[in-house]
């Protein structure tokens, strides 16, 4: 299994697209590991991921991007899941950190034509400018 680039992940906002191009590239390489790298693999995205969402909403604040707490919810459910089954696979159980990598794409190619396009129009309507 592979997850690759899609332009349709493209948003238009240089730093929210290069965030979704690691994400893509972290996932397409758990998909590819072995059980002796899932851990520090899966550890590099949760990381990656706590950096993307902090961004993201940090833009939403400063936007004042009306759907913020449904956006941000779904930041911290994932994070959440994502930190859970880390913990599994430190403590031996690679199942649910499997389960989970095999769903990241169909949830984050979801996530990022929905709610981080939302956000990224609201950010291009606004004038908001990723560069202070």
């Amino acid at each position: 299994m592979a997850y690759q680039w899609d332009s349709r992940l493209e948003k238009g906002i240089e730093p929210m697209d290069q965030a979704h191009q690691e994400f893509v590239q972290l996932v397409d390489g758990l998909l590819k590991a072995d059980d002796t790298e899932l851990v520090e693999r899966l550890q590099a995205l949760v990381d990656h991921t706590h950096e993307h969402f902090a961004q993201e909403n940090r833009w939403m604040d400063e936007t004042g991007f009306p759907p913020v707490m449904i956006h941000k919810g779904e930041h911290e459910r994932v994070l959440g899941v994502m930190e859970q089954v880390l913990e599994k696979a430190r403590e031996g159980d690679p199942g649910p950190a499997r389960q989970l990598i095999e769903q990241l794409p169909a949830w984050f190619d979801q996530h990022a034509m929905s709610m981080d396009q939302a956000l990224a129009m609201f950010m291009h309507k606004t004038g908001y400018s990723v560069d202070g």
